[in-house]
């Protein structure tokens, strides 16, 4: 049997946003932390003691560390596997 996961910095980032989780992200060297008050494609915005955030590009994140469990790999099983079948033709009036 064969394990896929595809689990990026993006993955990461959004399951903080939807716990509420606290996040450290290493930007040029430095470890910033703070809780994710916003995700997209483009940036994050980590808030932090209630009065500061920051604002950081997707591109220059190069790690992320969560406190939660790594999420459950689902295993992919290996062998011949039936194709669905053809679409059943309707009637066009």
């Amino acid at each position: 049997m064969g394990i896929s996961t595809l689990y990026t910095i993006g993955t990461v980032l959004n399951r903080a946003y939807d716990n509420g989780l606290e996040v450290e992200l290493l930007v040029d060297g430095h470890w910033i932390t703070g809780v994710v008050a916003a995700v997209d494609g483009f940036g994050v915005v980590l808030a932090s003691n209630g009065d500061r955030h920051a604002v950081v590009r997707m591109e220059a994140v190069s790690a992320v560390t969560i406190a939660e469990r790594v999420p459950q790999r689902e295993e992919i099983t290996v062998g011949a596997h039936p194709m669905p079948g053809p679409a059943q033709a309707y009637a066009q009036d």
